[in-house]
């Protein structure tokens, strides 16, 4: 009788804060919740437009810090200490661009 044998490499789950000091409005928040849900791996994001960051839940195994924070940067926002795509943000609706 032949037996399976697992090999069990478990993962672990990482909660962090990203900072998202050019999110504007709720159209902000959407946009970069739905781009750093679309990181493979990422479990959960809860947005807080008062606080300006981002609350993610992520598989160590299949992620980091750095690919969310180039998840928001590519969407045209900054995310930590990393600036936003100057293409992208020009792209940006006028109520989510950083007024001057």
């Amino acid at each position: 009788m032949a037996g399976w044998v697992g090999c069990s490499s478990k993962s672990e789950a990482t909660t962090v804060e990203v900072k998202l000091s050019t999110m504007q409005c709720a159209m902000c928040s959407h946009t970069i919740e739905e781009a750093l849900k679309k990181v493979d791996g990422v479990q959960s994001v809860e947005v807080n437009m008062d606080a300006k960051t981002a609350k993610v839940t992520f598989d160590d195994k299949m992620t980091s810090v750095p690919a969310l924070e180039q998840a928001v940067v590519k969407v045209g926002y900054a995310a930590n200490d990393k600036k936003a795509d100057t293409d992208a943000y020009a792209k940006l609706p006028s109520c989510c661009q950083v007024p001057e």
